[in-house]
Parts: C-alpha cells; sequence; structure tokens
C-alpha cells in the first residue's frame, strides 16, 4: 500500500488544485443562479402588489382634442 500511495501520489497532488478550483466555480456559480431566481421571484411579487404597467394593467392615454384625420 506504501509502494502505490508513493507511486501515486504525486498524480493526485496535481489534480487537488484542480479539483477544489473547480468545486469553488460550481458553489459560486450554484448561488449567482440561486441569487437571480430569489431577485426575479420579488421582482414579480413586487410588480402583482403595485400593478405592472408592462403587461397590460395599466390606464390607456387619454385622447387629446383636436383636429382628426380622416
Amino acid at each position: 500500500m506504501g509502494a502505490f500511495i508513493a507511486e501515486y501520489w504525486p498524480y493526485l497532488a496535481a489534480l487537488l488544485p484542480t479539483v477544489g478550483v473547480g468545486y469553488l466555480f460550481y458553489w459560486i456559480i450554484r448561488y449567482m443562479i440561486e441569487a437571480d431566481r430569489s431577485e426575479r421571484k420579488a421582482i414579480a411579487k413586487w410588480n402583482a402588489e403595485h400593478g405592472d404597467n408592462l403587461k397590460g394593467n395599466h390606464q390607456p392615454l387619454p385622447k387629446k382634442d383636436g383636429p382628426v384625420d380622416k
């Protein structure tokens, strides 16, 4: 067993930083996506409570008085 560890330890030591950075990258991206998802939910909730002008829930503009082209 000692010969196995002595023979393959340099390879494992070389791959360990790559695996660590990959793991860190995974968690950072995961938290970014989760934050974006929760922010979109909060914006949707705010729009539902306060009215969303982009989805057609607004009042039409009043007509202007003046000459009408026919």
